[in-house]
């Protein structure tokens, strides 16, 4: 049951050694993280679309027959070059989605607040304002999407430190 335990606390360590290293990262350098994990995902789909084309030319070579492993590693090899040329701008589209659906959703906000004030006992104010609030962040975000996907990044890189911390506590309290 000890070496369980051992185990666990070890695991929790490095858990919490990686969630520190990667928040710092991207914390403070979201464009330069961002960045990294795109190539290093779009290297994994190389390595693995090379691994798929050589093992489907052994293959062939030695049953003169191409199995579904060339396919696959054409696929990964295609996969990795669209990662690399569409990733950031998929990733700036996003923020355009939510802003522009947080600007419906304000302004159906604003107008449902007005359709109530027939009823005597519903204020329409926080509703307008709460209208409001949406329509200005659907804004920024519809009109700053990479500059917004960064700020996300970073808010994951403070929430990723807080869950390190959390976690070098939990472990300190178990000893």
């Amino acid at each position: 049951m000890y070496n369980f335990f051992n185990s666990v606390r070890q695991y929790v360590w490095l858990n919490g050694l990686l969630y520190l290293i990667f928040g710092l990262f991207f914390l403070f350098d979201p464009r330069q993280t961002l960045s990294a994990f795109i190539w290093l995902f779009a290297a994994f789909f190389v390595i693995f679309g090379i691994i798929n084309l050589i093992a489907s030319l052994r293959v062939h070579s030695q049953t003169g027959i191409y199995d579904v492993g060339l396919s696959i590693g054409i696929f990964q090899l295609i996969l990795a070059v669209l990662i690399l040329v569409f990733a950031k701008p998929l990733l700036a589209f996003i923020p355009i989605i939510t802003g522009v659906t947080l600007i419906i959703l304000g302004i159906s906000e604003i107008i449902d607040a007005f359709s109530r004030r027939q009823f005597i006992n519903v204020v329409p104010l926080p509703m307008i304002i709460y209208g409001i609030i949406l329509i200005l962040i659907g804004i920024v975000l519809t009109f700053n999407p990479f500059t917004t996907v960064l700020v996300l990044l970073q808010f994951f890189g403070a929430i990723l430190i807080v869950n390190a911390i959390m976690d070098f506590i939990g472990m300190w309290r178990w000893k």
